[in-house]
């Protein structure tokens, strides 16, 4: 962290707004933002901030922003992973932006703030596992199943938030951690329905891997097409289709392996 906050000092003014901007797109599209409010973001701070010739161009997963060439200065490229979708650093910096934009903030006060809003924590791991549970059983609920089966989807998305969790602490890759989970949950309905819970294991199964789903990936990817950003909606309806293929092998391949022992309901 001692490099990023003494790295803006050696800069000298143009530098410095252009790393600041190129550092909040980088949050922004890191915890979910869209693609062309990212990039109007970066504009609306760098103009707000002295520097009109700005030139910035934004994919789903990189950044690239430069400043006229009458400034002599080196172009900025970042690579964005996918990472957690954090949605209030997004709104932290969309109102970094509106007092930047207002004249309230300064630039050395803009760094600042926006080392802390990157600091901002996700919510507690209790909340983001209660909230799958309860998630997933009023998606069994919603998708036509009885209340035995949300609380059966309620018990396997307790589980599934806390198996995301371990996976996400291993390290494990996005699709490798869609494909673990859409098992667990499978293979964890199945075993609460042999044990003579619940009515409708479909609909348990179906409400628990609701989590799971890349609506909001979906969502976007839509949204970038629609604003003929095609390139990123490509990317991102790609990523969207690939995880749900790995959801459905993962629950398809618990399903098709108990189907071939004697006995097992489905």
């Amino acid at each position: 962290m001692g490099g990023r906050d003494e790295r803006p000092a050696q800069l000298n003014e143009p530098q410095r707004v252009l790393e600041l901007v190129t550092e909040a797109g980088e949050l922004l599209l890191k915890n979910g933002a869209e693609v062309s409010r990212t990039q109007q973001t970066m504009e609306i701070m760098a103009k707000s901030l002295g520097v009109a010739d700005f030139h910035g161009y934004v994919l789903t997963n990189g950044i690239f922003t430069s400043i006229g060439p009458e400034n002599n200065m080196p172009a900025q490229v970042r690579s964005v992973p996918a990472s957690t979708v954090h949605l209030g650093r997004v709104e932290a910096v969309n109102q970094l932006s509106r007092r930047i934009a207002g004249g309230e903030v300064g630039l050395d006060e803009a760094y600042a703030e926006l080392e802390r809003i990157r600091k901002m924590p996700c919510a507690p791991a209790p909340g983001r596992v209660l909230a799958c549970g309860l998630g997933s059983a009023c998606f069994a609920i919603l998708f036509g199943g009885v209340w035995q089966d949300g609380v059966v989807a309620l018990a396997v998305g307790l589980g599934l938030q806390l198996v995301l969790l371990g996976l996400d602490r291993w390290g494990a890759g996005k699709l490798f951690t869609c494909f673990l989970g859409a098992a667990f949950v499978a293979l964890a309905t199945l075993l609460i329905f042999a044990a003579g819970i619940g009515v409708n294991s479909d609909k348990a199964i179906i409400g628990a891997l609701m989590p799971l789903v890349p609506g909001m990936a979906l969502t976007l990817g839509i949204r970038d097409l629609i604003d003929s950003d095609f390139l990123s909606g490509v990317i991102r309806m790609l990523n969207a289709l690939l995880t749900a293929v790995c959801i459905a092998l993962g629950a398809g391949l618990v399903l098709a392996l108990a189907n071939l022992i004697e006995g097992v309901a489905l």
